[in-house]
């Protein structure tokens, strides 16, 4: 196209570049967006599909039964405690000490602003204690569970699988 020696003005160069750069770059952003158009219902129904309800099995394998309490609120109550007989020994108000882990709620949390987040308090019969937490699930069979104390600064997170619907 351009012969050695051979001088273009700048009027010249822009329009011969311009009309074909308009159109790469054209096609790059249709190209984009195509992509970003199908990505979009995979991402929703992702958000949608998060179904916490079922049996869980924790780190220690105890179970945790995982209901709807609510129009968007899900509660987990212990079904089988870790070791048979275990009591809420370190539960700060003494009344509930002797109580059975079976059956005391773990775990409630509803909708957050992120479609694919829950949030809302877990409690730790380890400790007896009340955290703020988040509730993600990667896969069908997968909740990531996340506590955190002084304003989510120091966190603890635990994966537990799912063994029944």
């Amino acid at each position: 196209m351009f012969k050695s020696g051979c001088r273009m003005s700048r009027v010249a160069i822009l329009d011969y570049f311009g009309p074909k750069m308009l159109v790469t770059a054209t096609k790059t952003i249709v190209r984009f967006l195509i992509v970003l158009a199908l990505m979009l219902p995979s991402t929703q129904s992702f958000a949608s599909a998060f179904n916490p309800v079922g049996t869980w099995r924790t780190k220690l394998e105890a179970e945790i039964r995982i209901e709807r309490c609510g129009a968007q609120k899900y509660c987990g109550r212990v079904s089988k405690a870790a070791k048979p007989g275990l009591t809420d020994k370190r539960n700060p108000d003494p009344t509930m000490r002797n109580r059975p882990i079976e059956g005391i709620l773990l775990i409630t949390f509803s909708k957050s602003n992120d479609p694919s987040v829950f949030e809302g308090e877990l409690y730790n019969p380890l400790d007896g204690k009340m955290y703020e937490g988040t509730a993600r699930m990667p896969n069908s069979n997968t909740i990531q569970l996340k506590g955190c104390l002084f304003y989510s600064i120091l966190c603890l997170k635990e994966n537990w699988v799912k063994i029944a619907p």
